[in-house]
């Protein structure tokens, strides 16, 4: 049985279990404007479903916006 960490994203805590991709698909982000740090380093987009968030880690989670 899986039991899920509590994490920190952008200041909020939460609790989680699963890989980056999957933190930012149940947020609800699009991870094509996303950019990700765990930890305080920048996670490559190649990487997000290999890197298993775990208990107590901090995510930062920047979103890209256009306009003009």
């Amino acid at each position: 049985m899986e039991v899920d960490g509590l994490i920190r994203v952008n200041d909020e805590e939460m609790e989680f279990c699963g890989n980056v991709l999957e933190l930012l698909l149940s947020l609800n982000l699009n991870p094509q404007v996303c950019a990700v740090l765990v930890n305080g380093e920048i996670v490559k987009k190649e990487l997000w479903e290999n890197l298993l968030l775990k208990d107590g880690d901090y995510v930062e989670i920047v979103s890209f916006v256009g306009g003009g």
